[in-house]
């Protein structure tokens, strides 16, 4: 995982991006920005535990494409 890549917080399927990785393993993850994906580094990020998380985003139609 690294910032720029789209995730999944599993818990909830909540789709975001990963804003920044700290030297200890912290990963902070932008979720809600208004769907301005192309500019997710301007918003607050989460810190959110890697063992939540996958690569990709959770489409259930299948239909959702990638920003």
């Amino acid at each position: 995982m690294e910032p720029g890549d789209f995730v999944t917080y599993i818990p909830n399927n909540e789709n975001g991006i990963v804003k920044s990785i700290s030297p200890e393993g912290n990963i902070f993850v932008v979720y809600k920005c208004g769907g301005d994906w192309k500019h997710y580094y301007n918003y607050s990020a989460a810190l959110t535990r890697k063992k939540d998380l996958k690569l990709g985003w959770y489409c259930p139609d299948e239909k959702l494409s990638r920003p």
